[in-house]
């Protein structure tokens, strides 16, 4: 089989496994997503960094800003919990302000992960990413004024899986079938079209067959926006909650004071004494917890804003994947050729995010989200939405765009980098962190180091309920004193960062066999 998941075109090796990603570089590229800054939040900083708090939270992207919305809103009211949210650079400057800003689980890893875990746990992680665009709805509607809500633009989109080789879609068609028959209440929401009415719905003329998600597995959102308003609204109703910028963790030690902190974090402009620490820096992680290499590694992602022809349809106007009619939010695409690529029109502006990888051409595993995009990926951004499309349905260059800061007035608006944080095993890693891997021990009561990352290039329908399940992971040895050993009924077993599977051995061998074996095996 030729369809292989973004991380079959990651060159591994034994040394980049190993190696420390530091802190995250000064002056990373700029994504369209994070333009304009947010204006109270980008650049926030305490007019004195806290002294001592209950939770540190180190990073400010989705898994953070989801770990402190929950703890707020779920924890003591009388006595709320004092919550420090720490970024190395601005706010949501890492992997949410740079992705694809998809919410799209898919239909095909139900077969794999039951092969691996069993059907059960198969279909808890199915229906897990499933609610996640009503969850995000539902928290823009509870926290947000309605000048955000406008902002953020989370909405349903149509949604498009589309392959072009007939055994890569008799594969994923293969896998649907399974998931209809065996979990229907999700597998209802996938129908698959082929050939020529697959071509028609899709304006791509040489596709051989997609998959068409409903809202419930088909929404979008600008991530820059929903982070950073969530921040914005969490600051005003909560004072004991903090956020400052360009204040990265240098070092965790254990607290050797008195008083109720188990740990001290070290930054460039003091220290915080802190009962828990959780880590959702997510590619730079093992920067503080040096076992974790190998475990955790990360993946540069080239993306792209861009102006389409002028035959490509407006949202909301595009051939019809249900009776319903085509979504106002617009469409999204997962496009499976010889390489992975995908695009999200914008509702507003009609651009489309986008970007992907060449088949042989490696993604480089590294942690450089600064330096420019390499000339043959620039090359292949600019041209493989109309290559797809193909130049008759794509059309004529729409007229430049006025003048803006930092946006190009040509067809390409922006090009930028984004890390991806990898598991081991392709599956998050959320909960608490035994001593044996961060090398530190509470002294006192239930505190712990936590973790929530390693989303494989599935972020958007995995971060906002795992930070939902850790912050529930946290409440719970609060009210108990006790450290945290279980974890919520609904959350995936094998998401667990249990210590069993953080000490298995990894290998670059055992990686990069995981990583280009198919996606529907």
């Amino acid at each position: 089989m030729r369809i292989q998941l973004l991380l079959a075109y990651f060159s591994l090796s034994a040394p980049v496994l190993a190696a420390d990603p530091g802190l995250p570089m000064d002056d990373p590229t700029i994504s369209y997503w994070q333009l304009p800054p947010h204006p109270d939040v980008a650049d926030r900083q305490s007019p004195r960094l806290p002294d001592e708090v209950d939770i540190v939270i180190i990073g400010a992207g989705i898994t953070g800003t989801s770990i402190a919305r929950w703890l707020l809103h779920d924890g003591s009211q009388d006595h709320p919990l004092r919550i420090a949210m720490i970024e190395a650079r601005q706010s949501c400057s890492g992997g949410t302000g740079r992705n694809a800003g998809h919410i799209r689980p898919n239909s095909w890893d139900y077969a794999k992960d039951k092969a691996i875990m069993g059907a059960e746990e198969a279909a808890k992680i199915v229906r897990f990413k499933a609610r996640h665009f009503t969850e995000y709805t539902k928290a823009v509607h509870e926290d947000l004024d309605v000048a955000a809500i406008d902002a953020a633009e989370v909405r349903a989109i149509d949604s498009i899986d589309a392959w072009f080789a007939d055994e890569d879609f008799n594969s994923a068609v293969e896998a649907l079938e399974i998931l209809k028959r065996e979990v229907p209440d999700i597998g209802k929401e996938w129908i698959a079209y082929s050939g020529k009415e697959a071509q028609e719905k899709t304006l791509i003329p040489d596709v051989v067959g997609i998959f068409a998600g409903t809202p419930k597995t088909g929404g979008a959102m600008w991530p820059y926006r929903f982070v950073t308003n969530m921040q914005a609204a969490l600051l005003k109703k909560y004072p004991t909650f903090s956020i400052d910028t360009h204040t990265p963790a240098l070092n965790i030690t254990q607290s050797q004071g008195q008083g109720k902190a188990n740990f001290e974090v070290e930054t460039p402009r003091g220290t915080i004494r802190a009962r828990h620490v959780v880590h959702a820096e997510g590619a730079w992680i093992p920067h503080l917890i040096p076992k974790l290499d190998g475990h955790l590694t990360q993946a540069r992602w080239p993306m792209t804003a861009q102006s389409v022809g002028d035959k490509i349809p407006d949202a909301g106007h595009w051939p019809a994947l249900f009776p319903n009619g085509s979504e106002a939010g617009g469409r999204g695409w997962g496009l499976w050729r010889d390489y992975y690529a995908s695009m999200l029109q914008q509702p507003k502006t009609g651009l489309f995010i986008g970007g992907g990888g060449i088949a042989g051409q490696a993604l480089y595993p590294e942690w450089d989200d600064a330096s420019p995009v390499e000339p043959i990926l620039q090359s292949y951004l600019g041209g493989f939405m109309t290559t797809f499309f193909g130049y008759e349905n794509w059309g004529a260059e729409r007229p430049a765009s006025p003048p803006q800061k930092d946006i190009f007035p040509g067809r390409t608006k922006g090009v930028w980098t984004g890390i991806d944080s990898i598991s081991f095993d392709e599956y998050p890693v959320v909960g608490p962190l035994p001593p044996s891997t961060t090398g530190r021990q509470a002294r006192i009561g239930a505190g712990a180091e936590w973790i929530c990352t390693g989303y494989s290039g599935d972020g958007m329908p995995s971060a906002w309920l795992s930070g939902k399940a850790l912050s529930e992971m946290i409440l719970q040895s609060e009210k108990t004193g006790r450290k945290y050993s279980t974890w919520p009924d609904w959350f995936p077993k094998a998401w667990v960062a249990s210590e069993e599977r953080l000490s298995k051995p990894v290998n670059s061998t055992s990686v990069s066999s995981k990583t280009k074996r198919s996606r529907f095996l």
